[in-house]
């Protein structure tokens, strides 16, 4: 009767301390084991490189529809003769300048002549997606900045409707941090007005037909910025079909010689700006008078085959989504090297394919549905999430969370000792840095987190998603010296971080898929 009456009371104890755990405690954790080979596998030489509408994009897609349906996850892509399959398959549009040309227009007694520059000395050219051919008359337009917000407006008073439009990359005070101009406008400039795309995006917007960067080795005071590392390969660019948020209009790059040439003869100062414009915020925009340029621009375009890869769990209430992706693409093989890809991103894709075995092995079936997806083309442009996120009928009100995987398996150059992750969300969402905050204080060695906010950035497949306002949270584990390079491969990776990782991956999944409450 005793032994009876203890084990009763053992009994009570237990489950009433399984009823004060969290709901995400009841689900298994991912180990080393459940990654690991899947890791090795889509990062070896016999993927190729996985480079997205290549012959090793395809065979890595095939082994991740495997995978996930070894796992039980049910195929949640196309409909193929009324069943759904694991690949959501469309065309990106593959697209590479082949020829250009930039001339100065001279005017003499003769009437008017071209003085043509020579691409790779005089002048580069950004990849751009149509061909066009101009001549127009051009507009220096400053740092090329529209804010009229925040007190500065290179645009303000000047018309660049069918003219080519001059500007310098930085903005008022960029070289000087004790300046007022850096002072008052500096971190906002910083983070949203000057990247070239941001540029091109304010001059097309306002008419221009071209874009000139201008040489800033004439301005003594230049900020001198590293430049950075030389890519080892070519590659061609790549946009969605219908997206109509690209930019149509070409960008050269001028070198100093074509630069001091332009603006030869005109009262235009890049140094006298440059002052004024951190001192006080002035701009100087005004035509170049007689400045006159003709481009062309030739550009081969061709449609390229790419699939998501995608897999669901369903749950006990189907109208509501979570979705856990990582993207599996990388650069393929580019002079003969096998650009592997075994931290970017096989470590984020065999986390996801860990995460999603251990949610079907469940005999209780998660609050909502679970969407487990491998995307295609990030490193072309995130356009496999971007293509969902345009075409998804979850989207905005059936997607609750994304959860985003990019590069968890290794660890930033000066993170000696391992034990630094980021992990992103949007500033609203507390209630996931909360979460995140108390999973990684109940490892046994913490790391050290930095929680930052996605709002603006652009990094990985978070994006169009936190771009409608959809709650993300991307994790990371830092930048590393063999990004992007062959030496990216799967015996430099560190799978007991990752394993640490994805233990706070999977608390936080579990937070929500297992408790309707949440919101």
């Amino acid at each position: 009767m005793r032994r009876s009456l203890l084990l009763l009371i053992f009994l009570s104890f237990s489950w009433m301390n399984l009823q004060a755990q969290t709901p995400s405690a009841s689900v298994p954790d991912p180990s080393v084991n459940d990654f690991e080979g899947i890791l090795s596998f889509l990062s070896s030489d016999w993927m190729e490189g996985r480079e997205a509408a290549t012959r090793g994009g395809f065979m890595a897609a095939d082994y991740i529809a495997s995978v996930m349906q070894t796992n039980g996850l049910r195929p949640y892509g196309d409909t193929d003769k009324s069943k759904h399959t694991y690949f959501q398959n469309f065309n990106v549009i593959r697209y590479q300048v082949e020829k250009s040309a930039l001339a100065y227009m001279q005017h003499s007694q003769e009437g008017e002549s071209a003085l043509w520059l020579t691409q790779g000395i005089d002048y580069n050219i950004n990849p751009v997606p149509f061909s066009r051919e101009s001549i127009a008359p051009v507009v220096f337009a400053g740092y090329g900045i529209e804010s009229p917000a925040n007190g500065y407006d290179d645009y303000r008073g000047i018309d660049v409707n069918h003219r080519i439009v001059a500007i310098i990359d930085g903005f008022p005070g960029h070289a000087d941090t004790n300046s007022p101009a850096w002072k008052k406008i500096g971190k906002t400039f910083t983070e949203n007005f000057t990247s070239t795309s941001k540029k091109l995006r304010i001059a097309e917007k306002n008419g221009a037909v071209a874009v000139i960067i201008l040489n800033q080795d004439l301005i003594i005071n230049a900020l001198n910025s590293p430049k950075p590392a030389e890519a080892d390969y070519d590659d061609p660019e790549y946009y969605l079909p219908g997206d109509t948020s690209i930019v149509k209009i070409p960008c050269f790059r001028l070198g100093k010689d074509a630069t001091w040439l332009l603006l030869y003869g005109t009262s235009t100062d890049l140094q006298g700006f440059e002052k004024k414009a951190a001192l006080d915020l002035t701009t100087a925009s005004a035509m170049l008078q007689g400045k006159k340029l003709r481009l062309s621009v030739a550009v081969k375009q061709e449609p390229m085959a790419v699939r998501n890869v995608m897999g669901i769990i369903y749950g006990k209430d189907s109208t509501k989504n979570l979705l856990v992706g990582a993207h599996y693409d990388h650069l393929g093989i580019r002079k003969g090297m096998t650009f592997n890809g075994a931290d970017d991103n096989a470590s984020g894709v065999s986390g996801m394919l860990a995460l999603s075995r251990i949610w079907a092995d469940l005999t209780e079936k998660p609050s909502c549905n679970i969407i487990f997806t491998a995307w295609t083309a990030e490193e072309k442009g995130l356009l496999g999430s971007d293509y969902f996120a345009r075409h998804s009928l979850l989207i905005p009100d059936r997607l609750s969370m994304v959860i985003n995987l990019d590069m968890i398996s290794r660890s930033a150059s000066d993170d000696t000792a391992r034990c630094a992750i980021c992990i992103g969300t949007l500033p609203d969402n507390e209630n996931l840095r909360k979460i995140a905050r108390n999973s990684n204080a109940q490892l046994k060695h913490p790391f050290t987190l930095d929680l930052w906010d996605v709002t603006g950035h652009t990094g990985s497949d978070y994006s169009p998603f936190a771009a409608r306002k959809i709650p993300v949270m991307t994790f990371f584990s830092g930048f590393h010296e063999d990004y992007h390079s062959p030496r990216d491969v799967f015996s430099k990776t560190d799978p007991e971080k990752m394993e640490k990782i994805l233990k706070i991956v999977n608390d936080c999944l579990g937070e929500f898929a297992l408790n309707p409450g949440i919101k």
